[in-house]
C-alpha cells in the first residue's frame, strides 16, 4: 500500500479543478498528452529522499508508480481504480477510486506563475491556495508535472523525462499473479 501514503500525488495535480471567477483562465495540460517515463526525487517531511519512477500510457489514461521498495501501484483513470502489485509474493489487489491526494476545489483560482527548465525541459509554475498551504506545480506544455512545492519546499522534482512507446502489458496485473487474501477482519 505504499503507493497510497505517496505525498502529494500527480493524480492530484492531474486532475485539478481549474477555474477562476470570471470561468475564463487559461488552462494548463495537466495529464501527459503523449507516453512517458519520469524518474522523481520525492522529499517528504522527517524522511530521507527517495527516487520513484512514474510511466504514462497516456492513449489509456494508466499511470505505473514503481517505488524503491519495489512496491508497484498502476492507477486506470478510466476504471478509477488502483491495481497494488507485490512482486515478493506475485499477488496483486484491486481498489476501486484514485487513491490520490484531493484536488482543489471547483473554483479555485491558479496564477500562473514564471518558466522554469527543470530535467531539460521547459515549464510553467501555477500556484494555488490549498488549505493553509500554498501549492506550486511546474509544468510542461504536454502535461508532465517536472517540479511541486508545497509552501516554497520543493516535494517532487523530475530528475529525467524520456517521451517513448509504453508497453501495454506494464500497466496489467502479470499473469502469474494471484490475488491477495484480504486480512481478516478486513470489509
Amino acid at each position: 500500500m505504499t503507493g497510497l501514503r505517496r505525498l502529494p500525488s500527480l493524480a492530484g495535480l492531474a486532475f485539478l479543478a481549474l477555474g477562476s471567477a470570471a470561468g475564463a483562465q487559461e488552462r494548463p495540460q495537466l495529464v501527459p498528452a503523449r507516453d512517458v517515463d519520469i524518474s522523481y526525487k520525492i522529499t517528504r517531511p522527517d524522511q530521507p529522499a527517495i527516487v520513484e519512477r512514474r510511466r504514462w500510457l497516456a492513449g489509456e489514461h494508466l499511470e505505473r508508480v514503481d517505488g524503491p521498495d519495489k512496491s508497484t501501484t498502476i492507477f486506470d483513470r478510466n476504471k478509477d481504480e488502483i491495481i497494488l502489485l507485490n512482486a515478493a509474493k506475485r499477488t496483486f489487489r484491486k481498489l476501486e477510486g484514485t487513491g490520490r491526494q484531493p484536488e482543489p476545489a471547483a473554483g479555485v483560482v491558479l496564477t500562473r506563475g514564471q518558466k522554469s527548465i527543470i530535467a531539460g525541459l521547459t515549464c510553467v509554475e501555477w500556484t494555488w491556495p490549498e488549505d493553509t498551504e500554498t501549492h506550486t506545480a511546474c509544468v510542461t506544455p504536454e502535461g508532465v508535472l517536472l517540479r511541486l512545492a508545497i509552501d516554497g519546499r520543493t516535494i517532487i522534482e523530475a530528475r529525467s523525462v524520456h517521451f517513448a512507446s509504453q508497453k501495454p502489458e506494464l500497466f496489467q496485473v502479470p499473469p502469474n499473479y494471484a490475488p491477495a487474501l484480504a486480512p481478516e477482519g478486513a470489509p
